[in-house]
């Protein structure tokens, strides 16, 4: 990586590395370029770079949803994605300690994501992260993959890089 690594907020002059990343990384599941996109226009979410010097490499997008029974909201990693030339250096899961830290600070105790059930990357990530599997959802994605729903219990991780 070329010059310092930091962590920052999204600006919309960041949209284009979010559309493009996403269409590059999701495009198996849908068009999620189009639907990352549509979530951070929104005002709803936040989303949290990478910044390897001046260039992003990577993201977190975070927000809050309905939960599935109890009409209450629970907050959920919408997105993470790690350019594949900056993959396994660690990023993402610098990525997951930042946002877990901002979803504690809005006062949640628990952070839930989905991934594919067969991308075994990610789930290696996650469960090393202290996240556990708690539901499979059938053709979750628009392609029609299946998605494991997992969940971490907050506070029970070591956050030793900064964060935004």
């Amino acid at each position: 990586m070329k010059g310092q690594a930091t962590i920052r907020e999204a600006k919309p002059s960041d949209k284009e590395f979010l559309t493009r990343l996403s269409g590059e990384v999701f495009s198996i599941y849908g068009p999620y370029g189009r639907t990352v996109t549509r979530w951070f226009e929104s005002g709803l979410t936040l989303t949290l770079l990478f910044m390897a010097g001046d260039e992003p490499v990577g993201f977190v997008m975070i927000g809050t949803l309905p939960g599935d029974t109890d009409g209450e909201t629970r907050a959920e990693v919408l997105a993470i994605a790690v350019a594949p030339g900056f993959q396994k250096r660690g990023i993402g899961r610098k990525l997951l300690r930042c946002a877990e830290k901002r979803v504690e600070e809005w006062g949640e105790k628990r952070l839930f994501l989905h991934t594919a059930r067969e991308n075994l990357p990610a789930q290696k990530l996650f469960l090393k992260s202290g996240y556990r599997p708690i539901a499979l959802k059938k053709s979750f994605y628009p392609s029609g993959q299946d998605a494991l729903m997992m969940v971490s219990d907050l506070g029970n991780h070591p956050r030793h890089s900064p964060c935004a």
